[in-house]
């Protein structure tokens, strides 16, 4: 595209995203007036109006809103190039970009990339820890090739290529449970100090929700928004928890025990792939690598 055509939708996008033009004018280091005439220039050329007007305040226009999907995606292809550059020329073009929340990242993704690079060796994957908020507030800039997130989390720009269910498991310290071999029923956990997986979790909703159905009250010991922190604070004897089959299986620790729950208290995981974007040779071996760690584990 022309250059003045890159700065109008750059102009575009930010009065849609701050709904201002005299915000979207700070934000850009130009005046007002300049904004609008970018505006106006990209509303001529495409032959309608990106904006409602209503009472002095700005709206995206439906036909609007399918526009910046197009105008996003259309400058982050332009301004990454460069990076696209260095990336082919450093032979790093393939390498998967993985993204995935902290009980993802701790738990699940660790066993999928040590099975992929035993069968691809030499690959060097990508694997950043985001927020469920920052997966749902993902751009079209995000560049990952998959993500992997509790359900209902669904990041734009993204499709479902796979959903992962399982069974919550409980972790506590094992001079509690000596006397239960393999399932742990809700009623035996009454009274016990539990380290809740509040306000990021979304499985803490499904947890508490079988809990009042039980008619069970727990004791708080502890609340922390990291299951990484969650398991450590299992090991270091401060209370009990609520994990994913992945992490509980990270724990290594004989003052630790890990039992299922009867009756199961189910969750999910999902992955995304781009929309719009062939899976990758690398990424389709990624996802064979998560299918057999699943498979390994007997579930989803």
């Amino acid at each position: 595209m022309a250059q003045n055509n890159l700065k109008g939708l750059k102009a575009f996008i930010a009065v849609a995203e701050f709904g201002s033009v005299t915000e979207a004018a700070n934000r850009l280091a130009l005046t007002q007036s300049g904004v609008s005439r970018q505006i106006a220039a990209i509303e001529e050329a495409v032959g309608f109006a990106l904006f409602d007007r209503v009472r002095g305040r700005l709206s995206v226009s439906q036909k609007g809103a399918a526009f910046l999907r197009h105008a996003r995606r259309t400058l982050d292809v332009v301004e990454n190039l460069p990076r696209a550059a260095l990336a082919i020329a450093s032979g790093a073009a393939d390498r998967v970009a993985i993204a995935g929340t902290s009980a993802v990242i701790h738990g699940l993704l660790p066993f999928t990339i040590a099975r992929y690079i035993e069968q691809r060796p030499g690959s060097s994957p990508s694997i950043t820890m985001r927020s469920l908020q920052e997966i749902a507030e993902l751009g079209a800039q995000g560049h990952f090739d998959l993500i992997i997130a509790p359900t209902p989390a669904r990041p734009p720009y993204y499709d479902l290529v796979r959903s992962i269910e399982f069974d919550l498991c409980f972790a506590g310290p094992a001079n509690l449970l000596t006397t239960i071999s393999d399932s742990l029923s809700l009623d035996q956990l009454a009274g016990m100090p539990f380290i809740s997986l509040d306000p990021f979790a979304t499985y803490q909703e499904s947890v508490e929700r079988a809990l009042k159905a039980a008619d069970i009250e727990v004791r708080l010991a502890c609340e922390t928004s990291s299951v990484m922190a969650a398991g450590r604070l299992v090991e270091l004897g401060v209370g009990c928890a609520f994990l994913d089959p992945f992490v509980a299986r990270t724990i290594n620790n004989p003052a630790v025990a890990v039992r299922k729950l009867t009756p199961v208290i189910t969750h999910s995981y999902s992955v995304f792939a781009p929309s719009n974007t062939p899976l990758g040779d690398e990424t389709k071996y990624v996802l064979e690598s998560l299918n057999a760690v699943v498979d390994d584990l007997k579930i989803g």
